[in-house]
């Protein structure tokens, strides 16, 4: 694990920091897909609620959850320490509503929502989770671990509760595929080109070009750009008894999907 976790490109500082300034132009629909997230979540301004980010990076979503909903509680999970720094930094005003855990969303699959809070607060108790995001994480693990992973959250959420994943999904076809990679790389060397994503990101993205438009076709292992197709990934949830799964909003390489536990209690 110790090794694993010195290899993972995102415990490099100068990688998430180089991300977190430049996000919105790295990912053209970030801004995009966090107000999907947003307008998704049903609750009023002071309601609240236990909402769980599943690889939730430097907070940027979280933040944007705390400053909309002053009633929501918010537990943030990701295995990189220094998005996890950034994070702490950028949530430090909200630190009463706010908890940081550093786990691999494989290991918070299989042993299930962990508090670092001595109380044990709610969010940390299976079956009393209200909602639980994700953005640009899940698409990272092998299809067994996208499986596991969204059986934990329907062990974690409430009766009544939603999960949602605003993530990055391949289509069917293997050309159209390639055409969608290659035309971000196109984007993104511009961009770098030009001064709109830090100079010091470019050593990313050149191994994400290597491992996946240079070697495209290759086997993926966990870790890599494990991309589905969103009716792959709507299956995994229908089948594991999540209800009103449905699409709505996807353009290109990304997508939001939303899913619903049935508030009927068995």
């Amino acid at each position: 694990m110790a090794k694993e976790a010195a290899n993972y490109r995102w415990n490099s500082s100068e990688a998430a920091e180089a991300y977190d300034r430049a996000a919105p132009v790295i990912h053209p629909c970030y801004e995009v897909v966090q107000n999907e997230i947003l307008k998704l979540l049903p609750f009023d301004a002071e309601e609240p609620f236990e909402l769980v980010d599943l690889g939730g990076g430097s907070g940027r979503l979280a933040e944007r959850v705390l400053e909309r909903f002053a009633g929501a509680r918010i537990t943030v999970v990701d295995q990189s320490v220094p998005f996890l720094a950034l994070a702490e930094r950028r949530l430090a005003r909200f630190a009463p509503r706010v908890a940081i855990i550093e786990c691999r969303l494989q290991d918070w699959a299989s042993r299930g929502p962990v508090s670092p809070r001595p109380e044990d607060r709610i969010s940390a108790r299976r079956g009393h989770v209200d909602v639980i995001v994700s953005t640009s994480a899940i698409h990272h693990l092998e299809p067994a671990e996208k499986r596991a992973l969204y059986r934990a959250c329907f062990t974690a959420l409430a009766p009544g509760g939603m999960f949602i994943n605003g993530d990055e999904f391949r289509p069917a076809d293997d050309a159209a595929f390639l055409a969608l990679l290659e035309e971000w790389s196109t984007h993104m060397r511009a961009a770098i080109a030009n001064g709109d994503i830090p100079e010091s990101f470019a050593n990313t993205f050149d191994q994400w070009h290597d491992r996946n438009i240079r070697r495209f076709g290759d086997p993926k292992k966990s870790g890599d750009d494990c991309l589905e197709t969103l009716d792959a990934q709507m299956s995994y949830l229908r089948d594991i008894g999540f209800r009103d799964v449905e699409c709505p909003w996807a353009a290109k390489l990304w997508g939001v999907i939303v899913a619903r536990k049935s508030s009927r209690i068995s």
